[in-house]
């Protein structure tokens, strides 16, 4: 018993020192995958804009020779609406094989090549009622050199969209490459954040079996690997693995309404304040982002109302959060320990860089839609900021409460130690005698009396008194540690707790502990010997731990008084023969 409370500790080491490990590889792991791909994906393309020269019909309003990136629509845009997109191709293309890549948010797409199609998107979307938003990738016919393309969009939702973004012209071969090389950051962020993410929530879960001080962990990486998920939609890094955009704009905003929900939840579980209104605050604002959630969800897919129209009261309930999550967290940073200053800092940033974003979108959608500059998040910047901050706390909180734990072990096997043998003392016997009548288990009890400590304490003193103590600890260690709870009762008298499983292994034991007692006596000079007495349960179930501790302790006297019958008898033999 004694070993398995120090493999114990061990194991919470082990776990510890894993945690910290497996955080810092997998954060490396992400960082290298992302630019792996990054630079594989990377390289120099010839991409032309289409940015002037268009004409721009928007239902009757005719607008000429229009500037893409400095036009904004004039009106707000209503479902059904139509947007006609119209210029001449270049000249002269880079290769016979070209594509177009254009932008469409919530809106169908048809483009023309001198009046016919050559691609068409969302139609049988947009009767339903949803149509998803991405880039396409429109490969011109051979010989569209110089030849009027169009684009005619239908809006699914109203307001979808306040500006167009410049279509470009690669060849097709390159379509990708040139995508990615617009994208460098982005996917260096989302992939670092969902692979991060996937790792620390998969290695939370195995280590939550046998350490349950992971929870958090768990919460950590389900939130980046949401903020992943998120970020790869948003900035359509996905469509490099899925073009099914109705899918990936669903997710995109449904990843985004659940994003808050783990984030509370981890603030509620390493928030040390227990101040009832702090509480039932985060958990009032835990319930009603789950009850948007789902809400939202059902009004989505059952065509009530689609993600976008709900989009308005998403971006209150996140700047409320924000708040509340600013009031609810207020305490002076001194009094705040490592972790808890880290894992504040993190909110900050990711809370500036949530409502900045959230100022972002509308600026740019509102006000300025042809600052080219604006149309691009920042939010997973910051959350991969947040994420790096969170792991970081997540470290120091970590190895804070597992610094703690060994503390309190170390307490709690100090009041059942005994320090001169570290032996079990009698409490913990005590301890276990209530388990063993808890759980009606079979046992065996072996009552051990030192012989002759009292003589040896009188002659030579109490050193060589603890010598002999120790010694003979040191021999019980050795033949019952692996079978049974040792303890030393006090003074001269020890007890072995064996499981009526080991039944078998108690007179070997024993058999051991004659053959090292008269090893040890040899080698010491000292005369170690035991007196012993067994009982057990088994042979009177009605015996409760202390009447079995009680017949043991008669037969150990017992024998003590043959040993020292036997002892006067050599004695006494001798005398005569002398």
């Amino acid at each position: 018993m004694q070993l398995s409370k120090r493999d114990k500790s061990s194991k919470t080491q082990y776990v510890r020192k894993s945690i910290i490990s497996i955080g810092i590889i997998a954060f490396f792991i992400a960082i290298i995958i992302a630019f792996v791909m990054s630079n594989k994906m990377s390289s120099k393309v010839n991409v032309q804009k289409l940015d002037s020269g268009w004409d721009v019909i928007i239902n009757d309003s005719i607008y000429e020779n229009v500037t893409l990136s400095t036009f904004r629509i004039p009106e707000s845009l209503k479902k059904g609406d139509t947007v006609i997109l119209k210029t001449n191709l270049p000249e002269q293309l880079d290769s016979d094989s070209e594509s177009v890549t254009f932008q469409a948010i919530l809106t169908t797409l048809e483009a023309r090549i001198d009046g016919n199609s050559i691609y068409s998107y969302g139609e049988e979307a947009y009767e339903k009622g949803f149509v998803g938003s991405g880039y396409h990738f429109i490969q011109l016919p051979q010989g569209s050199e110089g030849k009027e393309i169009t684009f005619i969009l239908k809006p699914a939702e109203s307001g979808a969209f306040t500006n167009i973004t410049v279509p470009t012209v690669t060849p097709v071969k390159y379509t990708t490459t040139a995508f990615a090389d617009k994208n460098l950051v982005n996917i260096f962020v989302c992939i670092s954040l969902f692979v991060l993410g996937v790792i620390m929530t998969i290695v939370g879960a195995i280590t939550y079996l046998f350490e349950s001080n992971v929870k958090s962990l768990i919460v950590i990486g389900l939130l980046t690997t949401v903020a992943g998920v998120w970020s790869s939609c948003n900035t359509k890094i996905i469509q490099i693995f899925s073009i099914d955009l109705e899918m990936c704009t669903a997710i995109e905003y449904l990843s985004l309404y659940v994003a808050p929900v783990p984030l509370v939840i981890l603030i509620i579980m390493v928030m040390r304040d227990e101040t009832p209104w702090k509480k039932k605050l985060l958990y009032g604002v835990l319930a009603v982002l789950v009850f948007f959630d789902v809400l939202s969800t059902v009004l989505h897919f059952t065509g009530i109302a689609h993600f976008p129209t709900t989009l308005a009261i998403f971006h209150f309930l996140g700047f409320a959060t924000i708040i509340i999550l600013a009031i609810a967290g207020h305490s002076k940073f001194s009094n705040m320990d490592r972790s808890e200053r880290v894992l504040t800092v993190a909110i900050v940033v990711l809370c500036v860089f949530a409502g900045l974003d959230i100022l972002r979108f509308n600026y740019s959608k509102y006000m300025w839609p042809e600052n080219e500059m604006l149309t691009n998040s920042i939010l997973p910047l910051g959350m991969l900021v947040f994420v790096v901050l969170l792991v970081g706390s997540y470290i120091f909180y970590i190895y804070d409460v597992v610094q703690d734990s060994a503390e309190d072990r170390a307490l709690a096997q100090m009041a059942y130690t005994d320090p001169l043998t570290g032996l079990y003392n009698r409490a913990k016997a005590e301890k276990k005698f209530a388990k063993l009548l808890k759980n009606k288990m079979d046992y065996f009890l072996i009552n051990l009396d030192l012989n002759g400590l009292k003589k040896m304490n009188d002659k030579f003193g109490h050193a060589k008194g603890d010598l002999l103590i120790t010694t003979f600890a040191d021999i019980l260690k050795e033949c019952f540690s692996d079978i049974a709870t040792v303890v030393r009762m006090g003074g001269d008298e020890f007890l072995v707790i064996i499981d009526a499983r080991h039944e078998d292994k108690i007179k070997p034991a024993l058999a051991k502990m004659i053959e090292l007692e008269a090893e040890k006596s040899k080698e010491t000079g000292m005369r170690i010997e035991a007196s012993f007495g067994i009982s057990s349960n088994i042979e009177d179930k009605s015996r409760g731990p202390e009447q079995v501790y009680s017949v043991a302790d008669q037969r150990m006297y017992k024998m003590k008084q043959n040993m020292k019958a036997a002892r006067r008898a050599r004695a006494k033999k001798a005398e005569e023969n002398n």
